[in-house]
């Protein structure tokens, strides 16, 4: 059958692609002051009142003349009719896709207006239309690196390479071509600095303390000072279930869990599960690995040392790319980290500009209130300077509690702050700036009892669920919330720059306002001072557990719970606290489940703790009292000080033998 004759049957039978579609006319002639000839081959309308533009083809190789001609259409119609595009519908229908689909998912992808693909079968007998929709291919976005990263560390150089030609294998066997891996070496001292690391952080959980008593921990941790950092390509969810479905009790592991899951989560999922099915990369020791991790910890605070980055597949063909940009990628500075992202963008160059709306979407994932505020600021100033240069950098470490927490307690405290510039030029001269910071919503002091409410609201009321986020550095993807319960808000201002004249402006409800000079990071650290006492009580909880070689989630309350004496508890000693704050951290006994009485090392009298303080920073835990439901104090310990050096040793020996 011939296609006009085709064309002609299916115009009876609009029906058959798509339910209230009604003719207006075959072989539309549209006009066009473009230059162009369109003859739309159907044109109709639907029951919202939308133009319907139907492309016929019935053979492949005529495929790529369907785009091309539908683009003209389209533009034709956008013309002569002064249609909008949410008033345009497009439909390529084609008895071959063959060759039509990989043009037809790529105009799809890029166009705003609503485009459907339909495969049809005419029935010889009867003339009957039958369709099937057509499904998209995805649209490769070039290089995007996985945000999850894998740690492989060995005790030799030789080990290393032993791991790295498994990698090549497993990579191989499980149809992964795309991957970087970075061979890093420890810097000096190293090893003896993670040595004595751990042995402090055992020290203060086990109550060990002096250099005396610290044990030899060099047979239970092996030197390990070569490491492979392994980055692979993002695959699709599809892609990652291939490779598992090799493996028929993994697969059936992975689908118990998979449609509980989130998208992102499940993704995550997906690729460790992958990674790790058979064959298995050989490996001393293993740790997971992120863009922050990779960044600040290994590079920044560690200094381990890149001694090669080498490439695989589509990164080693590729040789424009260079192990900076590779580099800055991993960092996470590409926006796929959730917290960096770093840009060179000409303003007037359409694919810089959407690349990089998009890029910062993914970056800002979870904080909707820098990427609406960006994004506007994005296109004001391609409107206000067309042929401008836009020079990018946002950290969003979105870490929450933890933003305070590093702020007031590491040395570049500063460096753990949430801020962003977008710096524009034209003509090699800085034309404006703008700038984001954290802002306190309003000048009123946190409650005493803030964080307790913060770790009830969203850590079922235990401390160590908080401190667990540090497996992914702190990464909390409700940081927008938590700030704002912390008084906190995502904030922005804007620079325009004369010569020598500076124009300052803040931004909000949706518009500018003029302002004094501004002072970055001015407003957040005059925030931490008003908040000094919440601040001081963030430090003094999550300090001793978080840092060195370890993090310690456990439960204090669980901890003590441990000593808690039934015999006691039945005599109802109760108490009337002297006080109404911890001695240590200050915060209120009211949102605290127990109450310890603690001395000092020479006997004296210290006061009443926390739990928290009393299982992180105080040796000698003495009278242990429990909140009833009405709120009193219950005695429920009775702790004679004279649990034995031997005793301790020997639970710090039998901890160590786990690490």
């Amino acid at each position: 059958m011939l296609e006009n004759q085709i064309r002609d049957l299916l115009s009876t039978q609009l029906g058959s692609l798509d339910a209230g579609l009604s003719l207006i006319d075959i072989e539309q002639y549209i006009p066009s002051e473009l230059g162009t000839r369109s003859f739309i081959d159907i044109l109709a309308r639907d029951e919202k009142d939308r133009w319907v533009l139907i492309e016929l083809k019935r053979s492949d190789a005529a495929a790529r003349q369907a785009i091309h001609e539908i683009y003209k259409y389209v533009e034709a119609v956008k013309e002569h009719l002064r249609a909008r595009d949410d008033e345009i519908r497009a439909i390529i229908v084609s008895t071959e896709w063959k060759e039509l689909l990989v043009p037809f998912s790529r105009f799809q992808h890029d166009t705003s207006i609503d485009v459907r693909g339909m495969h049809i079968t005419v029935d010889q007998l009867d003339g009957k239309i039958s369709k099937t929709d057509v499904q998209a291919l995805r649209i490769n976005s070039g290089r995007v690196l996985s945000p999850w990263h894998e740690i492989s560390l060995y005790t030799s150089a030789q080990r290393r390479g032993e791991g790295l030609l498994s990698y090549d294998m497993s990579c191989q066997a499980k149809g992964l071509r795309d991957y970087i891996l970075v061979l890093m070496k420890a810097p000096e001292g190293f090893y003896e600095g993670a040595l004595a690391a751990t042995a402090h952080k055992l020290a203060r959980i086990y109550d060990q303390a002096g250099a005396d008593d610290v044990i030899d921990l060099e047979d239970k941790m092996p030197r390990r000072e070569h490491m492979i950092y392994f980055v692979p390509q993002m695959q699709t969810a599809e892609e990652y279930l291939a490779i598992i479905k090799t493996n028929p009790e993994l697969y059936d592991e992975v689908n118990e869990f998979l449609d509980d899951m989130e998208d992102e989560e499940a993704l995550c999922s997906l690729q460790e599960y992958a990674l790790h099915a058979d064959p298995k990369v050989d490996r001393d020791y293993f740790e997971i690995g992120y863009p922050a991790k990779f960044k600040s910890k290994l590079l920044d605070s560690e200094g381990w040392a890149i001694e090669a980055v080498l490439r695989r597949g589509a990164f080693e063909r590729n040789q424009l790319l260079t192990d900076a940009t590779i580099i800055s990628e991993i960092c996470g500075e590409a926006g796929t980290s959730g917290q960096r992202f770093k840009r060179h963008i000409s303003l007037g160059n359409k694919a810089e500009f959407v690349t990089a709306i998009s890029d910062l979407e993914e970056c800002l994932v979870n904080n909707s209130q820098w990427l609406a505020q960006i994004s506007h600021q994005l296109e004001e100033a391609r409107k206000d300077f067309p042929f401008g240069e836009a020079e990018i950098s946002v950290y969003v470490p979105t870490t929450g509690v933890f933003t305070l927490f590093f702020a007031a307690t590491m040395e570049n405290g500063i460096l753990y702050v949430p801020t962003y510039t977008i710096q524009l030029s034209e003509n090699g001269s800085l034309k404006r700036a703008y700038a984001g910071d954290l802002m306190p919503m309003s000048s009123n002091p946190l409650p005493p009892e803030a964080l307790s409410a913060i770790v009830e609201k969203y850590y079922h009321g235990d401390l160590g669920f908080l401190v667990m986020t540090m497996t992914s550095g702190g990464y909390e993807a409700r940081d927008l919330d938590i700030l704002e319960d912390l008084n906190l808000t995502y904030s922005s201002f804007r620079c325009d720059v004369d010569g020598t004249n500076r124009k300052f402006f803040r931004h909000g409800f949706n518009r500018w306002r003029a302002q004094d000079p501004i002072a970055p990071f001015r407003a957040f650290y005059e925030y931490l001072n008003n908040n000094a006492r919440v601040v001081n009580m963030i430090s003094a909880k999550l300090g001793p557990r978080v840092g060195g070689a370890m993090c310690d989630s456990s439960s204090a309350v669980r901890q003590l719970e441990d000593l808690f004496s039934s015999e006691i508890t039945q005599q109802g000693l109760a108490l009337d606290p002297p006080v109404s704050d911890c001695a240590i951290c200050t915060s209120p006994f009211s949102v605290e489940p127990v109450i310890v009485e603690v001395f000092s090392v020479d006997g004296d009298e210290h006061g009443l703790v926390c739990g928290d303080c009393a299982v992180y920073m105080c040796d000698d835990r003495r009278r242990i009292y429990l909140k009833t439901e009405s709120n009193s104090w219950i005695k429920v310990a009775d702790v004679d000080a004279s649990e034995t050096e031997k005793e301790k040793f020997e639970k710090f020996e039998f901890f160590c033998g786990g690490v």
